[in-house]
């Protein structure tokens, strides 16, 4: 076996690595709280849904990926439901009415949008700015 010739990260280099859950917060709406990332083709959101908590029907633009790490929640999109839980993937095709719903378990899950949800981006950066007031 040949020996790796990489070099490990800087301590400035690994400032590209990024812990998920310690990313600043934004409320979603009631009950739902997300961690946002993003890079110059897509935004990354790590959503923790309490119990009994919904995001009503609504599109966007951007393709989204669902993947649920924990729980499991009723996603609708263009008006069929699905169940989805722990280990499960969803594709939400750009321009798609979806929505979602939990029950007793609440959910974690990562949710995945490119090109890049610049509205959400945008939310976060004025509930950034209220907070440094």
């Amino acid at each position: 076996m040949t020996e790796a010739k990489e070099t490990r990260a800087s301590a400035e280099e690994m400032k590209r690595v990024k812990r998920c859950w310690s990313l600043p917060p934004l409320q979603l709406g009631p009950g739902a709280l997300a961690h946002l990332y993003a890079s110059k083709n897509m935004t990354i959101s790590f959503i923790v849904q309490e119990p009994n908590c919904s995001f009503p029907v609504h599109s966007h633009e951007p393709e989204e990926i669902v993947i649920v790490l924990e729980g499991e929640r009723d996603a609708v999109v263009d008006g069929k439901l699905y169940r989805i839980k722990a280990g499960d993937i969803l594709t939400v095709p750009s321009g798609a009415r979806h929505g979602s719903h939990t029950y007793e378990s609440g959910c974690k899950v990562i949710e995945i949008f490119a090109p890049p949800r610049l509205d959400l981006l945008a939310r976060l950066e004025v509930a950034q700015s209220q907070q440094g007031r």
